[in-house]
């Protein structure tokens, strides 16, 4: 089960709960000791009052021992959604909302020795936690903890802030019990209390420079003390952006750069950094645009070819990274890249200098040199997509090592690369939409050369490199969230410019753009062209781009799918912003909206996500579907352009469907080896469907570990499925069928095309030029006998994977067609597909257990006639020969043959047959091969 606080530490603020300060939530003593008993108050009016009225109330606590600002929660009494007596809280007399609950922190939680908990996290629900009373900022609660007798600011709850002369700050102080207060500017004494619990003091900020404030308590022979630090400075001064500066870094020379920030009506910035030592110094401080909209610093002398970790420090108290910046230095994960040599020469995170995420500049880079700028692109109705999680491809989990199986792709037929997201995101272990800066690859897969090393390999084999772009939202660390959010990784607040406070659609993560903001929209292009231009990726899947709208549909998923006319026009303006500069760019979108917004997209050159893999699991499981709308004329769309697909990152795994689910009889399908052969039938219709198609990554071999039992959780890689025969004969059908799409048109946009899936025996015809291609496949799992089969030609058809012949008349033939087989005829001889494709049903017979002397085939091998001795008791039998393909080639009924059979096979070709013998009773077999 996951707790509660995990799910609720995505989206917290920090916040110090201390006496009144915080109507919502109130402690007694107002600075509580972890070895003293502490009150909790809770009032459920308060906040989001989402457990006002509610009765009775359950406190769900944690302990965080990881350090004073820590929010992870490592010690959890309860359990989420139960009614615990030992969690429910007394309602104070007389009042319908305030309530109360009781605890000794370090005897409470039980900690070893050892083990320090700074403060408590908390939140506060129902008894089945279906409802919360949440902060404002919809965080957890926290409450800092005393280890003994202390004193703490609780305003301002920075250790540093930065004020402008003319501007003032409130200090308050609070001391763990009675005592002697006092508080005290650069050494000098301006405010005491005797025997108080709290102080306050109003600094004002009339001169500039630094000032040091300490607090002091004395009770007795203790003495306790806190600082923090004021710097009071000018108004920002004001300057033009130098021409031809843009947002981001500028490098201007190997020795200079300057860095423009966007940050609308705020006050003033400053650079930090390793160039200045993290210090707020006055040549730092960022130039204002007249327009209030940018702030600007050029930055000299920097040493060539030199990384420098920075942040800019906006209005005394936000510090963030570049948000257009291609690396980043953070706090939590870089340690771990170092320590596995993930990142060569990665620079650890400035501890003790700063905190938040920085980014990086650095001049003189050397840039990549592409070799393979010459390489073919397939058009859109051509495309074979490959989608890959870098993190689960390769258990390395590199750019690297996925660059090290191009090959493996290659002769698979994989003509189009899907990156699953890879900009810096939350974390190091991610399937990347939870991301934080849009311009920087993650590092936890290794360096931007690598990267760019990995598409440039792609290009020289011919394969496009499609990137999963994530532009429906970002989380909470991302510069421009955070520039005007609650807390430290709250909720945007209502001034944010490019961010809605809440999601105007279901299904949102992160925090949702508003696209309808000049500064998204400027936004959104510039990452657009950046990944295009800078990293030559050839085009973008957009990842939820339904979301891209501000009409506000809440948690209506019908309303949302509703046609959306100002979504569509966001749309056909992304995609013109793109084509002006990129016009072979290919642009995919995860839409999943009202067909006749998607027709209107799609005729309009925009490409889209065809979901199947709804019907081809009820497939996989023994069932029957039509899946015609994975064509996309049955759409009435114009152009080839929906990709469709059975499995994505997003969906459970049809062969896991079929081990797991698949009906057991009268085939059972959960037996690998037939349901190799029901993924090979779906597979063989699938591809035969005209235009684009994408797989998952081992979908080729038959991934079937649950996707949902960890969803996003790491994945085993399963390479060495590859070694089974029934999954490689999986393999090589889907080789097989990439084949033919690639070197036949036939699969990608056809002269004529005609669909019929609705019966259990399934066709698709297809025909371009002089090629045309049948494909018949009973989806039932009981055998079809005398299945009409028919052709839109007369003449000679050749079966592709067995090279069989057969001469059709009357534009039809019959054949029998067992469950799960299938047929692939074209009319123009074909080279054989590589390796065993169809199921040996000679040598997947388990031979009977008779009397070999009475049972015989003789001469074996035969040229020209076959002689069969009959067992006894075979005095009324039928008989059949099949190939190995299991079609009927021979069959009759006899009637007391002295027990010997004579069949003339002169006409046979060359070859394994079976001899099958069946009385109603009793059935045998007999291989025999044919010279």
């Amino acid at each position: 089960m996951i707790s509660k606080f995990t799910i609720s530490a995505i989206f917290l603020s920090l916040f110090l709960f201390f006496g009144n300060v915080f109507a919502q939530v109130t402690t007694v003593p107002s600075f509580p000791r972890v070895d003293q008993k502490v009150k909790i108050i809770y009032d459920a009016s308060k906040g989001t009052s989402g457990l006002s009225g509610v009765d009775p109330v359950y406190i769900h606590i944690g302990a965080v021992i990881a350090g004073p600002t820590s929010t992870t929660w490592a010690i959890v009494p309860f359990t989420w959604g139960t009614a615990d007596a030992n969690a429910r809280m007394t309602k104070v007399a007389g009042q319908s909302n305030i309530w109360e609950w009781e605890l000794t922190p370090n005897e409470f939680f039980n900690i070893s020795s050892g083990q320090v908990i700074y403060r408590m996290g908390m939140v506060f629900r129902n008894a089945t936690g279906s409802l919360e009373g949440k902060n404002d900022a919809n965080g957890d609660f926290f409450v800092n903890l005393s280890q003994g007798f202390d004193v703490s600011f609780t305003n301002p709850q920075s250790s540093s802030i930065l004020l402008e002369i003319g501007e003032s700050q409130n200090i308050a102080v609070i001391a763990s019990e009675t005592s002697n207060l006092s508080i005290s500017v650069n050494n000098t004494e301006v405010a005491t209390a005797t025997a108080s619990e709290s102080l306050n003091y109003i600094f004002e900020a009339t001169t500039e420079g630094v000032f040091d404030i300490q607090a002091k308590a004395i009770s007795g022979t203790e003495e306790a003390t806190a600082n923090l630090s004021i710097n009071v400075v000018g108004q920002s001064p004001q300057a033009n952006l130098p021409q031809g500066a843009k947002k981001g870094i500028n490098y201007i020379s190997d020795t200079e750069v300057v860095l423009v920030l966007e940050a609308p009506n705020k006050k003033n910035v400053f650079v930090i950094g390793d160039f200045n030592n993290w210090q707020i110094l006055p040549n730092y401080q960022m130039f204002q645009t007249p327009n209030k909209e940018m702030f600007w610093l050029r930055i000299s002398d920097l040493i060539p070819g030199q990384e420098y970790i920075f942040q800019y420090l906006v209005d005394g108290s936000i510090r963030i990274g570049d948000p257009y910046a291609d690396k980043t230095s953070d706090p939590f994960n870089d340690q771990e890249i170092i320590d596995q040599n993930r990142h060569p020469g990665l620079k650890p995170y400035p501890q003790g200098k700063t905190e938040f995420q920085a980014t990086y500049l650095q001049t003189a880079q050397i840039p990549y040199e592409w070799k393979h700028l010459d390489y073919v692109k397939p058009k859109p109705e051509e495309l074979v997509v490959y989608e890959l999680l870098v993190r689960d491809f390769d258990d390395k989990r590199t750019y690297k090592s996925v660059t090290e199986r191009l090959d493996y792709l290659k002769d698979l037929g994989i003509n189009a690369l899907e990156l699953m997201p890879i900009k810096e995101f939350e974390g190091n272990l991610s399937w990347g939409y939870n991301p934080s800066f849009f311009f920087a690859p993650d590092k936890y897969y290794g360096t931007k050369n690598e990267l760019k090393e990995l598409i440039d390999e792609a290009h020289k084999r011919d394969m496009v490199v499609i990137l999963d772009m994530v532009l429906n939202h970002a989380f909470g660390q991302n510069p421009m969230v955070r520039l005007y959010n609650d807390g430290d990784y709250g909720a945007p607040t209502l001034d944010n410019p490019w961010f809605n406070r809440e999601a105007k659609h279901p299904f949102n993560v992160g925090y949702d753009f508003n696209h309808e903001s000049t500064y998204t929209k400027a936004f959104v292009d510039s990452v657009n062209d950046y990944w295009l231009s800078e990293y030559k990726f050839d085009g973008y899947r957009f990842d939820l781009s339904k979301g891209f709208t501000q009409v506000n549909s809440g948690g209506n998923v019908s309303l949302w799918g509703q046609r959306d006319a100002s979504r569509i026009a966001i749309w056909k303006d992304i995609y013109d912003n793109i084509k002006a500069n990129h016009p072979d760019a290919y642009l995919i979108l995860e839409h999943f909206a009202d067909n006749s917004e998607e027709r209107e997209l799609a005729n309009y050159g925009l490409m889209f996500w065809g979901n199947m893999n709804g019907d081809f699991r009820e497939m996989a499981k023994g069932n029957s579907r039509n899946f015609d709308w994975g064509y996309y004329k049955t759409r009435g769309w114009e152009q080839s352009n929906l990709i469709t697909y059975m499995e994505s990152h997003d969906e459970e795994r049809t062969m896991w469907e079929s081990v797991n689910f698949g009906q057991r009889s009268p085939i059972d399908i959960r037996e690998l080896n037939h349901a190799t052969n029901r993924n090979q039938l779906m597979a063989t219709f699938f591809f035969a469907i005209p235009g684009p198609k994408m797989l998952w990554q081992f979908e080729e071999f038959g991934y079937d570990l649950e996707l949902n039992n960890d969803r996003l959780g790491v994945k085993p890689t399963r390479w060495n499925y590859l070694d089974n025969p029934e999954r490689q004969r999986l393999f090589n059908l889907y080789k097989a069928m990439i084949h033919l799409k690639n070197n036949y048109n036939v699969f990608n946009n056809p002269d004529q095309a005609t669909l019929s899936l609705t019966q259990s025996v399934k066709s698709i015809k297809v025909s371009e030029g002089d090629l045309s291609v049948v494909v018949y496949g009973n989806f039932g799992l009981t055998d079809v006998n005398n299945a009409s089969l028919t052709f839109p030609s007369n003449g000679t058809w050749y079966n592709y994977f067995t090279g069989e012949e057969i001469n059709v008349v009357s534009n039809s033939i019959t054949q029998r067609l067992r469950g799960n087989q299938f047929v692939l005829f074209t009319n123009q001889k074909l080279p054989l597909p590589e390796g065993q494709i169809l199921e040996d049903i000679i040598t997947s017979l388990e031979e009977e257990k008779i009397d070999e002397t009475a049972f015989k085939i003789y001469p074996n091998p035969s040229a020209d006639k076959l002689n069969i001795s009959i067992p006894n008791g075979f005095n009324q039998f039928n008989y059949r020969i099949l190939d190995v393909t299991g079609k009927v080639l021979m069959e009759g009924q006899e009637f007391d043959l002295n027990n010997n059979l004579e069949l003339e096979i002169k006409d046979f070709k060359a070859g394994l047959y079976i001899f099958e013998l069946n009385d109603n009773r009793q059935l045998v077999r007999k291989r025999f091969i044919k010279k």
